[in-house]
């Protein structure tokens, strides 16, 4: 009758051991193949602020690696996703001067946003990317 009752606790238990492992699993969502627009990043100077007008900064995931368009010139670098943490390589991009005012500054501001991702999240159609601090730094929609 003991012998019984305890194989009855172990099952209840594994039953519950996995329950409760498929309940905390996290879906990590697949980024390749997926382009994305920027609404807003995080200025110098701690703010939300769009882009600088006439300019388009891009995101694109493909082949383990992004690139894009940050205004001016074209990037490129390796990224990782595991569960809800997201880094980005060693970024490289085209060396072009654009004399507007504002954009090289963007760019610059870009790619150091892009270097203090550790985490993202999604909500809808928007992708935040959030720095080691928590806070949201790059916010861009879905093409």
């Amino acid at each position: 009758m003991k012998q019984k009752a305890l194989s009855f606790e172990i099952i209840l238990l594994l039953l519950f051991l996995i329950l409760f492992v498929g309940c905390t699993s996290q879906n990590v969502p697949n980024f390749e193949g997926t382009s994305w627009n920027m609404d807003t990043y995080l200025s110098n100077i701690g703010h939300l602020v769009s882009p600088v007008s006439s300019t388009k900064m891009t995101l694109e995931f493909k082949d383990g690696r992004i690139s894009g368009s940050s205004g001016c010139n074209s990037f490129f670098a390796k990224y990782t996703v595991e569960k809800n943490s997201m880094s980005f390589g060693l970024i490289g991009a085209t060396k072009m001067y654009c004399s507007n005012p504002g954009v090289m500054e963007q760019e610059q501001t870009y790619f150091m946003r892009l270097d203090s991702v550790e985490t993202y999240k999604i909500e809808g159609d928007k992708l935040k990317l959030i720095d080691g601090n928590g806070k949201t730094v790059l916010i861009f929609s879905k093409n």
